[in-house]
C-alpha cells in the first residue's frame, strides 16, 4: 500500500516534491495502489518508484520521470504520457488503453502483456523493449523506433506502423494480420511463424529476416528488400513481389501459388523446389 506522507508531498505540489526527492534520493518510494486519477503530475520525478496497481486514468503525466519505475498493473487508460521518460520501466500487465504515449522514451522497458489498444506511439523510443503477448491492435506506431523489440505473440492486428523501425526485432508468431508497414525498417528480424495476412510491405527493408512458416497470404511487397531473407515454408499464396529485390531470398517449399514476381530481381534466389535461379 501508498505510503500516505510520501502520497500527500506528491498531491501537495511538484515543485515541492521534486525538491524533496532530491534531498532524500535514497528514500524508497512507495505510492502502490493509490489513487491518483485525472492528476496533473506534469515533470515529476517518479523514477523507481513503487506504482504498481496505480490509477491513473485520464491523469497527465506529461513529460514525467518515470525511468525504472514499477507500474505493474497500473492502470493508464486515457493518460497523457508524452514525452514522459518510462526508460527500464516495468509494466507488466498495465492498462494504456487510449493512452498518448507520442514521443514517449520506452527503451528496455517490460511491457508483457500490456493492453495498448488504440494508443498513440507514433515517434517513440521502444528499443529493446519486452512487449511480448501485448495488445496493440490499431495502435498507431509511426516511425517509432522498435530495434531490437521483443514483440513475440504480441497483437499487432491493423497496426500502423510506417517507416517504423524493426530491425532484429522478434515478432515471431505476432499477428500482424492487415498490419501497413510501409518502408518499414525489418532487416533481421525474426518473423518466424507470424500472420502477416493481408499486410502491407511496400518497399520495406526485409534484408536477411526470417519468415520460415510465416502466413503472408495476399501481402503485398511491391519494392521491398528481401535479399538473402528466409520464406521457406511459408505461405506466400497471392502475395505481390512486384519490383521487389529477392537476391538470394530462400522460397524453399513455401507456397507462391498465384503469386506475382513480375519485376523482381532473382539472382541465386532458391525457389521452393530448392532449384537457383539466376535471373539477373
Amino acid at each position: 500500500m501508498a505510503n500516505e506522507e510520501q502520497l500527500a508531498k506528491l498531491r501537495a505540489g511538484i515543485d515541492g516534491w521534486n525538491q524533496w526527492r532530491e534531498s532524500a534520493a535514497d528514500e524508497p518510494i512507495d505510492l502502490s495502489r493509490a489513487n491518483l486519477s485525472n492528476a496533473v503530475l506534469t515533470g515529476a520525478n517518479l523514477s523507481g518508484a513503487d506504482l504498481s496497481r496505480v490509477n491513473f486514468i485520464g491523469a497527465t503525466l506529461s513529460s514525467t520521470n518515470l525511468s525504472g519505475a514499477n507500474l505493474s498493473g497500473a492502470d493508464l487508460s486515457g493518460a497523457d504520457v508524452n514525452k514522459a521518460d518510462l526508460t527500464g520501466a516495468t509494466l507488466t500487465g498495465a492498462n494504456l488503453l487510449g493512452a498518448d504515449l507520442a514521443e514517449t522514451t520506452l527503451s528496455k522497458a517490460i511491457l508483457s502483456g500490456v493492453n495498448l489498444n488504440r494508443s498513440d506511439l507514433s515517434n517513440v523510443n521502444l528499443s529493446e523493449c519486452d512487449l511480448s503477448k501485448a495488445s496493440l491492435i490499431g495502435v498507431e506506431m509511426s516511425r517509432a523506433d522498435l530495434s531490437g523489440a521483443n514483440l513475440s505473440g504480441a497483437n499487432l492486428k491493423r497496426a500502423e506502423l510506417q517507416r517504423t523501425k524493426l530491425a532484429k526485432a522478434n515478432l515471431s508468431e505476432a499477428n500482424l494480420e492487415d498490419a501497413r508497414l510501409l518502408s518499414a525498417v525489418l532487416n533481421e528480424a525474426n518473423l518466424a511463424g507470424t500472420n502477416l495476412k493481408g499486410a502491407r510491405l511496400n518497399r520495406a527493408d526485409l534484408s536477411q529476416a526470417n519468415f520460415a512458416n510465416a502466413n503472408l497470404q495476399e501481402a503485398n511487397l511491391l519494392g521491398s528488400n528481401l535479399a538473402a531473407a528466409s520464406l521457406t515454408s511459408a505461405q506466400l499464396n497471392k502475395v505481390n513481389f512486384s519490383g521487389a529485390d529477392l537476391t538470394g531470398t530462400n522460397f524453399q517449399d513455401a507456397d507462391l501459388e498465384g503469386a506475382v514476381l513480375e519485376g523482381a530481381t532473382l539472382q541465386d534466389t532458391v525457389m521452393p523446389d530448392g532449384t537457383v535461379r539466376s535471373d539477373a
